[in-house]
């Protein structure tokens, strides 16, 4: 039986570590920041741009990086705005794609955000 609970005890404790994420280098996060804007940069609506998720991530790891490498804040956040500006545009052809915009612009002048 402390055999069955140290062992539960370890991969408890190896699950949990491995969900730790560590902030991002200065170094990753200047060739994170160059690569990700110049994939936008090439084609903003291209299908090789990743999935909404892995967008979203980029926002969040360039938010990350503001903190660890100050020097280059509006770099990141010019790249972080231009991920948030494709899942913009990625929202607002899956609304006119569905026709729902009038149905959007009508809850929205009658007050339903």
């Amino acid at each position: 039986m402390k055999h069955f609970v140290a062992l539960t005890a370890l991969i408890l404790t190896a699950s949990l570590t491995a969900q730790i994420e560590h902030a991002p280098t200065a170094a990753q996060c200047q060739a994170d920041q160059r690569l990700w804007l110049s994939k936008i940069e090439e084609n903003p609506n291209s299908t090789s741009l990743p999935a909404y998720s892995v967008l979203t991530k980029w926002e969040l790891e360039m938010g990350d990086c503001q903190k660890v490498d100050p020097k280059n804040q509006w770099v990141y956040f010019n790249t972080a705005t231009e991920a948030l500006t494709v899942q913009a545009s990625r929202l607002e052809n899956f609304i006119t794609r569905h026709n729902l915009y009038k149905e959007f612009i009508e809850e929205d002048a009658a007050g339903k955000r």
